[in-house]
């Protein structure tokens, strides 16, 4: 999914032309001073020096925008930039963190900073438009010969301030947007809009969004915006038949240096892609750079001054010419200055600062629209032993600006080998900071305890694997919530809901996989039928920090539920996650907790724990009662060694980067009332003897574990500290604990 980000192409509807370039008389003259300014600095300015941090992440993001952090790569470098077009980086410092990725982001960014936006020129992130290797030579032959074909100019990436401007551009704006005080000068910023025009046989990708000027110079301060491609060209069949939408943004922050030059201060690069086939997934891959301790190298001015009475006028600075280099091995992993704690630049932004700025797919207003893309792609397709196959259809229609922040979706399917038909109907309203949501359903419902956040315990895995940890129950649902968004996403969710449920027990009727690999399928446990309404409120704090991704931080979450009618409980369930990165260790856990009461427990109410993320060292299930607790955690040092990435063919890899840590592994469940040990016996078996039964005690198991690769493959041995046992080995990839 996360390589999916880095091959969709960018697509938007542009803008149809119109009379004028230019919005006012006014305009057109700012911007053709503004951009004769620009094309390069000042002529005293021969060069510079600076200190450069820059973090690399792969985030995955959900329909609400709650962003999960796969993998972040820090690099410390030094910037060095020359007058006459050569620009290096020198990585002096290199570290990263890592669930599973095997690859390194530097795989697909051959420079991941611009030396300054002097310049009419766009050779931004990824790709400066100059082939490398042989095969990019040869994709440029053949897309220039199916260009030439289908009577298409040439492709090139066109700089809204380029010389031939007017032909690709059109300009708004103008206005003062702010008023700033740098080193005793008062400086006006002034604010162009850009936006690139559609025009039969052009084929370029240009820049649509903001330019800020120092409105007294006419020095480009600021740019902000995204990257599009306006060609005639189809995509690739995989990302038309899959609904394949992506985007390349960026926000280029310049600082005032030495009282005279705009150069870089913030660079922040950013691709955001969405196969809509596979659900409401987002993944994306961030770039943020921060300048810091310029060191300027300066000419004669008197010099500077008679080469610019004659130099030509519309004279350029040369074409970048961009080399990323590294220090020794040995240095690179013992670099220790570093700015910032790994993985706080990334975090402090968030992938809907360019909500303004995304394609209409994604967008809360326009006309309205009609998808048959999926939420999940589990409602569509999935696999378990008490269904077999279910297949079904989904559709989705926003009515946007016809009903502003309405949406309806409607989801149907069949159960193969239940017979049994399946689906919702669901209407969200968005007002604001307020969610209100009403939904009618028939579910095949997960009983599974502490599920991972947004984990829903269906997927074609059983499928393919032959196994299927879960059991199910069949859920007639009609619900009303609400949910208050607190600042943002990121900061805190509040829902309450009111539903009327109608609980099945249901069976297993397939004993192996559909492919028939893998052990028999053990019976689906037992629910209790019955009719009841429920009320649930969830508090969630810092919903991005989750105990799965690499994200810095705490994130709790707080949910009480009341159940009456029929079958009566009341439940609570807490969970905390905490992740810290300090001097080198990366300490981090996560816990889960709750309780259930009532006169009359039924099966579906009460906690089952064992096996999985669940005391794997214990069988599937083997705990149950009315409470119970989870934690783990671990504490673990990479070590000053081996960090520096490493190039492969084509690929580069993370270097092995080999860490020490220790972990501990705990869970608890008890029983303190007759309704639960009922209830216990009531999920099946003998009769006599439960299926699931209190731990009597807490059950823990500690590990030493040596890691590599940013943590992403790790393996030690482990023993149980809740009774005598022996030290055994074990294996995981992509751990976090």
């Amino acid at each position: 999914m996360l390589l999916l980000a880095l091959l969709l192409q960018a697509q938007t509807p542009a803008a149809k032309r119109v009379d004028s370039t230019y919005a006012t008389a006014a305009l057109r003259t700012f911007v053709t001073r503004a951009a004769r300014e620009n094309r390069a600095p000042p002529l005293a300015l021969v060069g510079y020096n600076a200190k450069v941090e820059t973090e690399l992440a792969f985030i995955l993001r959900d329909s609400l925008g709650r962003e999960d952090v796969g993998q972040i790569e820090q690099l410390a470098a030094r910037a060095a930039w020359e007058r006459d077009g050569r620009y290096e980086l020198h990585v002096v410092g290199y570290r990263a963190q890592s669930l599973g990725t095997p690859y390194s982001a530097l795989t697909f960014t051959r420079m991941y900073t611009t030396p300054m936006l002097y310049g009419n020129r766009l050779a931004v992130g990824m790709n400066d438009g100059v082939p490398r290797s042989k095969a990019d030579s040869n994709a440029r032959r053949k897309r220039l010969k199916a260009d030439s074909a289908a009577g298409r100019t040439p492709f090139r990436a066109v700089h809204p301030l380029a010389e031939d401007r007017e032909r690709y551009y059109r300009f708004t704006g103008g206005d003062t947007i702010a008023v700033i005080i740098a080193g005793g000068r008062t400086i006006r910023v002034v604010r162009v809009m850009a936006q690139p025009v559609k025009t039969p046989s052009l084929n370029f990708v240009g820049f649509e969004g903001e330019l800020d000027f120092d409105a007294d110079r006419f020095q480009l301060v600021r740019m902000r915006g995204r990257f599009v491609d306006i060609t005639s060209r189809k995509d690739p069949l995989l990302i038309r038949t899959g609904g394949g939408v992506g985007m390349a943004y960026i926000e280029f922050e310049n600082v005032e240096v030495g009282g005279k030059y705009w150069l870089p201060a913030v660079q922040r690069s950013e691709f955001q892609a969405q196969l809509r086939i596979l659900g409401d997934v987002r993944p994306i891959y961030r770039i943020v750079t921060r300048f810091r301790e310029y060191k300027l190298a300066l000419g004669d001015t008197s010099v500077a001054v008679a080469a610019a009475d004659s130099a030509p006028p519309l004279a350029q600075l040369p074409a970048t010419r961009s080399k990323l280099t590294y220090a020794p091995q040995d240095s690179v992993s013992r670099y220790g200055a570093w700015e910032d704690n790994i993985g706080t630049k990334i975090s402090s932004v968030a992938s809907g600062d360019f909500d303004d700025l995304a394609p209409d797919v994604w967008k809360a207003t326009g006309a309205p629209s009609f998808s048959y893309w999926p939420k999940r792609s589990e409602d569509v397709a999935r696999s378990n032993r008490v269904e077999g196959m279910f297949t079904g259809v989904s559709g989705t229609l926003r009515l946007r600006d016809r009903f502003p922040g309405l949406t309806v979706r409607g989801i149907a399917g069949v159960a193969w080998e239940e017979q049994t038909v399946r689906g919702a109907a669901t209407a969200s309203l968005t007002r604001g900071q307020w969610i209100h949501n009403a939904r009618a359903e028939r579910a095949l419902a997960v009983t599974n305890d502490f599920l991972d956040p947004l984990e829903t315990g269906l997927s074609v895995g059983p499928l393919l694997t032959g196994v299927d940890d879960a059991d199910y129950l069949d859920r007639w649902t009609a619900s009303l919530a609400t949910t208050r968004v607190v600042h943002d996403v990121d900061r805190a969710l509040l829902t309450a809901e009111l539903a009327f449920v109608r609980d099945r027990p249901e069976v297993a009727r397939l004993a192996h996989g559909l492919l028939g690999t893998g052990s028999s399928f053990r019976p689906n446990r037992n629910a209790f039928a019955g009719d009841y309404a429920r009320a649930t409120v969830t508090l969630e704090y810092h919903p991005r920090i989750t105990g799965l991704g690499l994200s810095p931080g705490l994130g709790a979450r707080l949910a009480y539920e009341v159940a009456s009618g029929e079958l009566d409980w009341q439940r609570i369930d807490v969970r905390i996650t905490a992740r810290r990165y300090w001097h080198g260790l990366i300490l981090a856990t996560r816990m889960d907790a709750g309780a259930v009461v009532g006169s009359a427990l039924p099966p579906q109410a009460l906690y089952e724990i064992g096996g999985g993320n669940n005391l794997p060292s214990y069988g599937y299930k083997a705990f149950g009662g009315d409470r119970a607790a989870l934690g783990r955690g671990i504490v673990a040092y990479q070590l000053p060694v081996l960090r520096a990435p490493t190039r492969v063919g084509r690929l580069i890899i993370p270097g092995i980067s080999p860490g020490l840590g220790a972990g501990i592994h705990g869970g608890w469940a008890g029983s303190a009332s007759t309704a639960a040990r009922t209830g216990l016996l009531a999920f099946g078996g003998n009769g006599v003897t439960p299926l699931s039964s209190p731990t009597g005690r807490v059950r823990a198991t500690a590990d030493i574990r040596l890691t590599i690769l940013s943590g992403a493959i790790g393996g030690g041995v482990a023993r149980p500290v809740d009774h005598p046992g022996r030290w055994r080995p074990f294996f995981v990839w992509g751990a976090a604990f």
